[in-house]
């Protein structure tokens, strides 16, 4: 009879402590915190916008707790890759690069083990390496297609002939929309003038040789342009001239038009990639993502006449 109790007594310890044990390992899960680090290339409302999706995105998964900070590296290469660094070593679980040059900076890390990378809003993935599968990263691009763009400029302006587009030289985003755009506008018989700069400062005067000379000004993805759009904008207003942009939040601003992607959704598709790795998946299985949609934003206070059949399926008017 005592070797019986004692048995039981040695069963329910056992019991009591395998109990208490899942009860802390469930409670070490529920607790850590994943440390979520993003460098973003500049600050304008786009890329603001896709940080917010992400991390509205991931706060709203209540099974784990995040631990996002942001930091910007102002389109400087040698920046981003201090912050990258500094990222890296500090344990962070996943490493977010919103833009291209933050991604390129990210790119080595990945590769050498030394980081998962989830980028965001880069126009052309290839600018960070031709070959990125089994390097550790991957993510969303904001690329959409150019020709139905240009499709819309020519149905608020059949007359159209000369089309001024203001991109960073030194944005390997900026350089492939420039050299993918040029074909399509010699096909609808548009003359594509570009003017090339380097820093902000050179935006007014950039702006009003275009101004001078071209029918429309086509800005697309350039980090560096969308950050000086009021005064594009303000430019163009004073020619009489249209500003049309691929970034939605840039059409309340003064922009005639955008036909581009939702940037709050771009950064919630970049959240789901972001949870996908840390419950688990592997990173270099998850293929990269483009824009599921585009929108239409119309703004009727701009220098040109939108035609009614435009405005009547534009997900916006302003």
């Amino acid at each position: 009879m005592k070797k019986i109790t004692i048995m039981a007594a040695v069963i329910l310890a056992s019991i009591f402590f395998t109990q208490k044990n899942v009860l802390l390992n469930k409670n070490d899960n529920r607790e850590k915190i994943i440390k979520v680090k993003v460098c973003k290339v500049i600050e304008h409302e786009a890329l603001n916008s896709v940080v917010s999706g992400l991390t509205d995105y991931l706060k709203s998964q209540n099974e784990k707790k995040y631990d996002i900070s942001v930091e910007t590296c102002q389109g400087n290469m040698a920046l981003a890759s201090q912050i990258i660094a500094k990222f890296s070593d500090s344990g962070a679980d996943i490493i977010v690069t919103v833009g291209t040059i933050p991604s390129q900076a990210a790119y080595k890390f990945a590769k050498n083990g030394k980081a998962k990378v989830v980028f965001s809003s880069v126009t052309n993935p290839k600018d960070i390496s031709e070959n990125l599968k089994n390097s550790n990263i991957t993510g969303v691009s904001n690329f959409v297609a150019l020709q139905p763009q240009l499709n819309l400029f020519k149905e608020i302006q059949p007359n159209l002939k000369k089309l001024g587009i203001i991109y960073n030289t030194g944005e390997a985003n900026s350089v492939f929309i420039v050299n993918a755009l040029k074909p399509l506008c010699e096909n609808a018989n548009i003359v594509l003038i570009e003017q090339g700069i380097s820093k902000i400062s050179e935006i007014p005067q950039a702006t009003e040789r275009l101004a001078k000379n071209c029918d429309a000004i086509f800005i697309s993805n350039d980090n560096m342009a969308l950050s000086g759009m009021e005064n594009i904008v303000s430019i163009c207003n004073k020619n009489g001239i249209p500003v049309y942009v691929s970034d939605t939040d840039q059409v309340e601003k003064g922009c005639a038009a955008a036909l581009g992607p939702n940037q709050y959704d771009i950064g919630i598709q970049t959240g789901k990639i972001i949870k996908r790795v840390i419950d688990g998946e592997d990173i270099n299985n998850i293929e990269i993502q483009y824009p599921t949609t585009t929108e239409l934003y119309i703004n009727t206070k701009s220098v040109i006449e939108i035609p009614y059949a435009i405005k009547a399926r534009a997900k916006k008017v302003f």
